[in-house]
């Protein structure tokens, strides 16, 4: 079993919900704060180790958190990451992923 980083999923369920965040760190020039979508993505499923529990069912979040962080992640399919930072954080999809992300971290926060 692979333990899940819980402030790692939270950290990236912030980002994902918060369009202050993403204009703040998808357009940094560079250190202390930088991040992008796909950074965003890459942290919450793989380098947080949540990608095989989540879909296995086992993340120990509840399985309404789980269910939440699935849709989330089919939103977060949609997304064409090749688009310019603007154009990203201001398209409909993108509001879609923050109010699934916003959900989903109440949810784990109150679970």
């Amino acid at each position: 079993m692979t333990a899940i980083n819980r402030e790692l999923v939270e950290q990236c369920l912030v980002e994902l919900s918060s369009r202050a965040d993403q204009l703040r760190l998808w357009k940094s020039t560079g250190a202390p704060e930088v991040s992008s979508f796909s950074e965003a993505l890459e942290q919450l499923f793989t380098d947080s180790g949540l990608d095989d529990p989540l879909h296995a069912g086992t993340t120990g979040f509840g399985k309404q958190c789980e269910l939440e962080l699935i849709e989330l992640e089919k939103a977060l399919m949609t997304i064409n990451p090749r688009l310019d930072p603007d154009t990203l954080i201001a398209s409909s999809d993108m509001e879609r992923v923050r109010n699934l992300a916003s959900k989903a971290l109440a949810t784990l926060q109150t679970g």
